[in-house]
């Protein structure tokens, strides 16, 4: 049986993270779907938007085989929410070896719990508008198609939005 635990890196991870998203990057490349470059996945890049804390990293049967970037603003692709107002996630990753053992459908449920822990009423998400089956899987976890846009001048973008329910928030809200 497989056990999947998730924590929030430290900055000792900053290898780990890279491993993972580089994994990504390779296997969406060979499979001829490239999304992110390797320099996108460099600590010095992402370093530039984000803070080792916002990193949390998942772990199937101890060995790292996950990651996602959860944020309380986000105003490149979400300019009209304000700060503390929403959760977001970004690079959602999971290596080739880990695929379809339910790291990636863990890392969307801590996501969910992130979102009701933190008392927000909504979690949000972007995807490329050309990824299928990265929507349906979004979709089967609640995930309501918000629009699409084009950022970047060439990047078309789908946007989601899940609700926590309301039971879910009011608990955290009452220490419960």
């Amino acid at each position: 049986m497989n056990t999947i635990t998730i924590r929030q890196a430290q900055a000792n991870d900053i290898p780990v993270i890279e491993s993972i998203l580089l994994d990504t990057v390779n296997w969406l490349n060979e499979m001829g779907q490239p999304l992110w470059s390797i320099d996108d996945v460099t600590w010095e890049t992402l370093s530039e938007s984000y803070q080792i804390s916002d990193f949390y990293i998942a772990f199937l049967n101890e060995k790292p085989s996950g990651c996602v970037i959860i944020v309380d603003y986000d105003p490149l692709f979400w300019p009209n929410i304000k700060s503390g107002e929403s959760l977001f996630i970004h690079r959602l990753a999971v290596t080739k070896t880990a695929r379809k053992s339910g790291v990636a459908d863990e890392l969307m449920n801590f996501f969910k719990k992130q979102g009701a822990l933190r008392g927000v009423e909504k979690i949000r998400l972007d995807t490329h508008a050309y990824r299928p089956k990265v929507r349906a899987f979004y979709e089967r976890h609640g995930f309501t198609f918000v629009e699409e846009r084009v950022l970047r001048k060439n990047f078309y973008t789908a946007f989601y939005c899940y609700t926590i329910p309301a039971k879910d928030t009011e608990k955290s809200n009452d220490g419960v």
